[in-house]
């Protein structure tokens, strides 16, 4: 199911993408670490035991610290594993950030041999989720491919489906953000300076 791409999706994207280039590796780190503290200090996150998370590039919050965080609380940590144009969520196993392989986006996951507890076998409680613009009340446009709104459509079919929170740069957040029927609109989003 190929979406085509829709124009004002696309312009928002672009613009934001702009505003995050322009961003000072300093001023990155700033932000991330305080959304950092935010996402910890998070009621849905203190509750939660299983969390879906990214393995952030250079263009989004840095999620290392809070991939280390959840190990360290005893929480699982599970991350997007792309293959075959479907996205599964893979349990992130000690040392596993040292030998994954990069997409060609640039993204880390595990390689199809690395058999790893998938996320829907006994469900999970938080999904932190990426993207490339957000709404305060809940909007998201992501990336184009449209895999966590299949994932999210797919878990909020379940009685008890996880809370969806984003983190973004400050330069993310806008009032409106374009959305159709199969967008998918999250709980919310957490940034540095609202």
């Amino acid at each position: 199911m190929n979406r085509t791409p829709d124009p004002a999706k696309q312009a928002l994207r672009e613009k934001v993408a702009t505003r995050i280039a322009q961003l000072s590796a300093d001023e990155k780190k700033r932000q991330s670490d305080i959304v950092y503290r935010k996402v910890i200090n998070h009621p849905f996150y203190k509750s939660a035991q299983r969390i879906a998370i990214f393995m952030s590039t250079d263009e989004e919050i840095d999620t290392k610290p809070i991939i280390a965080h959840i190990k360290a609380k005893g929480a699982a940590a599970f991350v997007p594993q792309y293959a075959g144009g479907k996205m599964k969520m893979l349990k992130l196993e000690p040392d596993d950030e040292k030998i994954m392989s990069l997409t060609r986006h640039g993204i880390k996951q595990h390689s199809k041999d690395q058999q790893r507890e998938d996320a829907l076998e006994k469900g999970l409680d938080l999904i932190i989720a990426p993207g490339a613009a957000f709404s305060r009340s809940g909007g998201r446009v992501g990336h184009g491919g449209g895999y966590y709104d299949k994932y999210i459509t797919h878990l909020r079919a379940n009685p008890s489906p996880p809370k969806i929170l984003a983190v973004a740069f400050n330069c993310q957040i806008v009032d409106e953000v374009p959305m159709n029927e199969l967008d998918q609109k999250i709980d919310g989003v957490i940034f540095a300076d609202d």
